[in-house]
């Protein structure tokens, strides 16, 4: 056994010997260093059976100087057993390594009369190279190993697969998420307690003294053109405005750095929603190197601290999902009703002072009225939880957006809507609805539905319908869908 050499000093050790003009090496003081003895018979400091420190010593030398561990004799103790460190080792002898051989149960390597056929002995002891493939295959058999065909996991590859009925509409994986019928009501409850513990202050911009609205406008249709610029989800782009109007109802900003504000909050929904969410320095490049990644890194700090980091917050876009599976409503209205969500983004004022919840329903029916259905149903209105009275100034309020959305200088959303993926919902004109129309609306709604529930009240007692209630019970069938 060798002596391990210890380092004492790593300045020393790398020390690299200077060299004298002539090419010799200028000759240094030897460095002593400790050496670790080798069963204590290798003394640090002095000359010892013929090891000198410092020097390494060689394997016969060490076995010349060490005594056996069984020439020592120990007296055993009060128990009649000797100490650990002077009990006798005993060892037995080692057969030499012998070659393993490799044997296949296959039909091949067995005779007619049942013996095993001998292998070919250059074949187990030939040796190959490492990263080599086996040129025999006999080798790769095992007894455990079979065919793929008799696999009981295999898949046949022969089959093919079913294709997808296409009349049914594409479904995302959201879509998917809120099919399941038994949990809906407790998700929509769910949704409408969460929506009201973290939203913006109504009236924040009065307190900021160097931003207004049309600065947040001229930022959300910004935010909507990197979204679709690197095809990122619509509900990234409704939680960074979300994150956007939570952070400046508690930070004042200079206009200087309300871009930065917007940058980081996408930074943030990006990662929060996406799975493949652009590098920062996408982000830095998109604000044409006005900012640079620091500067991003340290404002997504600063607004996920304001947050609290309470990131999970169910936007418009949600709650449109949740009422268009419930009630089977058909693509092109679910489009118009996303349309109409998206443009409400734009205007803080005044469409903070609704819940997200309210914003949903309301497009939702403004997008039947536009298409020329119904604008509202008795199952809407069970599922929903909402009626067409509570949602009069928000539909008001939204058709007024849809009105002048031509007209306005940001396009964005707009242009996004064009697309044939939306159905061009943005290409339909809006609809005109008035206080006095929508009030009309209300009230022979509500007197189908009072006539309805004397139609089920007279069903359940088995009271003959006269003619009157049968008109009105198709009324109410043509009606309320």
């Amino acid at each position: 056994m060798a002596t391990f050499r210890i380092h004492e000093d790593l300045e020393k050790e790398n020390r690299v010997l200077a060299t004298k003009p002539g090419g010799a090496a200028a000759k240094q003081p030897q460095v002593q260093r400790s050496t670790f003895g080798v069963l204590n018979n290798v003394v640090g400091n002095k000359k010892t059976d013929g090891l000198v420190p410092g020097e390494k010593a060689t394997l016969k030398d060490v076995k010349n100087k060490i005594k056996p561990l069984n020439n020592t004799k120990a007296k055993p103790d009060e128990n009649g057993s000797l100490p650990m460190n002077q009990a006798k080792a005993v060892f037995k002898p080692v057969d030499p390594l012998k070659t393993f051989q490799v044997y296949a149960d296959s039909k091949e390597n067995v005779t007619k009369d049942g013996a095993a056929a001998k292998k070919d002995d250059s074949l187990v002891d030939a040796k190959r190279e490492p990263l080599q493939e086996l040129k025999n295959d006999d080798l790769l058999e095992t007894p455990m190993s079979m065919g793929e065909s008799f696999s009981p996991m295999s898949v046949d590859k022969s089959i093919t697969l079913l294709e997808a009925d296409i009349s049914l509409p594409p479904r995302n994986d959201r879509d998917r998420f809120f099919e399941v019928e038994e949990y809906q009501s407790d998700i929509l409850s769910y949704l409408r307690e969460a929506e009201k513990q973290h939203r913006p202050k109504p009236a924040y911009m009065k307190k900021q003294p160097d931003i207004n609205h049309s600065m947040r406008t001229i930022l959300v249709n910004w935010l909507v053109e990197v979204s679709e610029e690197y095809r990122l989800q619509s509900e990234t782009l409704c939680l960074a405005i979300s994150y956007i109007d939570r952070f400046l109802s508690y930070m004042s900003v200079v206009r200087g750095k309300l871009q930065l504000v917007g940058t980081a909050a996408m930074f943030i929904a990006a990662k929060y929603e996406e799975i493949y969410p652009p590098d920062v320095g996408e982000f830095v490049y998109i604000t044409d190197d006005t900012y640079t990644k620091t500067q991003v890194l340290r404002m997504e700090q600063l607004i996920l601290k304001v947050l609290g980091f309470d990131l999970s917050v169910p936007t418009t876009l949600v709650f449109t999902t949740v009422y268009c599976v419930m009630n089977d409503v058909p693509d092109k209205v679910k489009y118009m009703c996303m349309y109409l969500c998206e443009l409400s983004l734009l205007d803080a004022d005044p469409y903070l002072t609704y819940l997200p919840s309210q914003i949903a329903a309301g497009a939702l029916a403004l997008s039947r009225y536009a298409l020329d259905l119904p604008i509202w149903s008795r199952m809407l209105e069970t599922n929903i939880s909402y009626r067409l009275e509570d949602l009069k100034d928000i539909i008001l309020d939204l058709n007024k957006t849809h009105m002048k959305a031509d007209t306005l200088g940001e396009q964005a959303i707009q242009e996004k809507f064009k697309a044939n993926k939306y159905m061009q919902v943005a290409t339909i004109p809006a609809a005109e609805l008035s206080e006095e129309t929508f009030d009309k609306m209300c009230k022979s709604l509500a007197a189908i539905a009072s006539a309805a529930a004397e139609t089920e009240a007279a069903v359940a007692a088995e009271a003959p319908l006269n003619q009157n209630d049968s008109v009105r019970e198709m009324m109410s069938s043509l009606l309320f869908v």
